[in-house]
């Protein structure tokens, strides 16, 4: 009788324990890309760390990558170059000196940037009345090496009245920026060439993608 009792009692034991709930495939699947969207935003941050950095000083303190000492032009004439390297863009309120490279053409571009902003090869030149357009790195593989891998990773920030300096040939040029937009890659063609005189600068937006292009229009 008592030992009819114990089973008794294990059985009703047995029933009263909660039986663990296999997960769904539904919650397994959410689980699964869940985990693998965390994995790719690492990798992301990883891979394009530069032009975060930067983007966070910038945003923290702006005066912390911008350059210092860089005096304003009181004139829109070009003038001798005294504290500016040759064939080199100047953008204080970033923090961009790179060195121009000038008549890149298309096939050339990707190389190129490795090496500073590249001119695109068919558009006008700074002491031309034509649109001068250049182009530079957001962001790329930094263990490509290059000094110039985010170079315009701070292009967005730009604002109207910001000061742009371009030396070419022994000459400075000041440019003030007059505009931006955010455009479809395939639609920078449109934007390319103009009869005026004018500063075009472009990189890829957002940073660590090749979705859409930052142009900054400068007069």
């Amino acid at each position: 009788m008592v030992l009819l009792d114990q089973v008794g009692d294990d059985s009703s034991k047995l029933k009263s324990s909660p039986v663990p709930r296999k997960k769904t495939f539904f919650a397994s699947l959410v689980s699964n890309i869940f985990s693998i969207l965390v994995f790719s935003a690492i990798v992301f941050v990883f891979i394009n760390f530069p032009a975060f950095l930067l983007i966070s000083k910038f945003k923290i303190s702006p005066q912390s990558v911008a350059i210092q000492g860089a005096e304003s032009s009181n004139t829109n004439e070009p003038t001798e170059v005294k504290q500016f390297e040759d064939n080199t863009i100047f953008i204080p309120r970033i923090g961009v000196k790179a060195p121009i490279i000038w008549d890149v053409g298309s096939g050339e571009v990707m190389d190129k940037l490795q090496n500073g902003v590249v001119h695109i090869e068919g558009t006008g030149h700074i002491d031309e009345q034509k649109n001068t357009f250049l182009t530079g790195h957001s962001s790329n593989y930094w263990w490509r090496g290059g000094d110039y891998n985010s170079v315009f990773a701070l292009l967005p920030q730009l604002e109207k009245g910001d000061e742009i300096f371009v030396t070419y040939h022994g000459k400075l040029e000041k440019f003030t920026v007059s505009d931006k937009k955010e455009v479809k890659k395939q639609d920078v063609s449109d934007y390319l060439l103009s009869d005026k005189k004018q500063l075009t600068l472009m990189t890829c937006v957002p940073v660590g993608t090749n979705l859409r292009r930052m142009l900054i229009f400068a007069n």
